[in-house]
């Protein structure tokens, strides 16, 4: 259930509001988009003008997403706030997920931030801060709108829908619950396709995609505990398969947390020379967003991501010696209990 006095007071934001941006976060996924699109959607229902734009240009395996093709790619950092009165920041559980450049420290009076998450890691940066657990955000989006007493068209339920299954790994991942499943039946009810979901987000993988997980199995290695493994994959290798930085998601969540008897997986791409990004996935218990916090990103306890501005092999040594120190630390207090 949603804090009603934080629906009510985010509408009632909305309402107050000429102009609403919204944004694409960094690196963008099925459920961020998804969550946009389907916001903007609503707010159009409530006669408001918006602003789409993404950090990062949409990767062309969510193209099939309706709507995506009219987000324009702009840094929110290099805004000019005077021009809107509203900001709506969906999925992002911190200010870096919204820009790579640093965050702006003030805003014209008057410019509010809703923010509406489900990432426990959040850092609650909103003016109003809608953060609950759930497997989405549009999970989250979809209680809101029914508070909202919104209509979920054919349209709104599919956007809904696809956020939903993508991050609950078509509903097997841990933050699936009771209301996920029925969320999702009512969803289907009215006009969702789980064949198309499913169609697009795990049976259309680019062929060079499917190379570069080749590469990230080849170059997998097994920490000496057996409780974790890891991967890195260097700007040059991908490179060499002719695979773009946005084209490499997937990897983390097939290879990471599914070797028998280990614990988490990590995964190192290196995006950019110096810039480093990281996917942890744990297979049973073990809190990968302690990992990730440690290194100043967040997520998950199942599944989490963090970025380093560093060389591959700097990242390596500090993203190891922060795993292991966790898992130590964890192995000492279970033993003490």
């Amino acid at each position: 259930m949603l804090d009603k006095r934080r629906t009510v007071k985010i509408l009632s934001a909305i309402k107050k509001a000429n102009r609403i941006l919204l944004v694409v976060h960094v690196s963008p996924d099925l459920d961020g988009l998804s969550s946009v699109l389907a916001t903007k959607k609503v707010l159009g229902q409530l006669g408001k003008k918006t602003k789409v734009i993404s950090f990062s240009q949409i990767p062309s395996r969510l193209q099939f997403v309706s709507g995506a093709e009219t987000i324009v790619v702009e840094d929110f950092a290099k805004l000019n706030f005077n021009n809107f009165d509203l900001f709506i920041a969906l999925d992002c559980a911190q200010e870096k997920m919204i820009t790579r450049s640093p965050f702006p420290q003030s805003f014209p009076v008057g410019f509010q931030i809703i923010n509406i998450d489900h990432h426990a890691t959040n850092t609650h940066f909103g003016d109003i801060n809608l953060v609950v657990s759930a497997a989405s955000t549009t999970e989250i989006l979809y209680q809101l709108f029914k508070s909202w007493r919104i209509k979920i068209d054919r349209q709104l339920a599919k956007l809904l829908f696809y956020g939903l299954v993508a991050d609950s790994g078509c509903f097997q991942y841990l933050s699936t619950t009771k209301d996920t499943f029925k969320i999702g039946l009512d969803l289907l009810d009215k006009g969702a396709d789980l064949s198309e979901i499913v169609l697009q987000t795990f049976r259309s993988y680019n062929f060079k995609t499917l190379k570069y997980w080749g590469k990230v199995l080849e170059n997998m290695q097994i920490d000496k505990s057996k409780k974790f493994v890891w991967s890195k994959v260097s700007r040059s290798e991908r490179e060499e398969l002719g695979v773009e930085a946005s084209e490499v998601e997937g990897a983390a969540n097939l290879f990471a947390p599914v070797i028998s008897g280990t614990e988490f997986g990590i995964i190192l791409t290196e995006e950019a020379e110096g810039f480093i990004r990281g996917s942890l996935r744990s297979r049973n218990n073990f809190d990968v967003s302690k990992i990730a916090l440690e290194l100043g990103g967040g997520g998950h306890k199942a599944a989490a991501g963090f970025s380093l501005k560093m060389t591959l092999d700097e990242a390596e040594k500090k993203v190891l010696e922060v795993a292991k120190s966790l898992l130590n630390n964890r192995n000492r207090t279970n033993q003490k209990s």
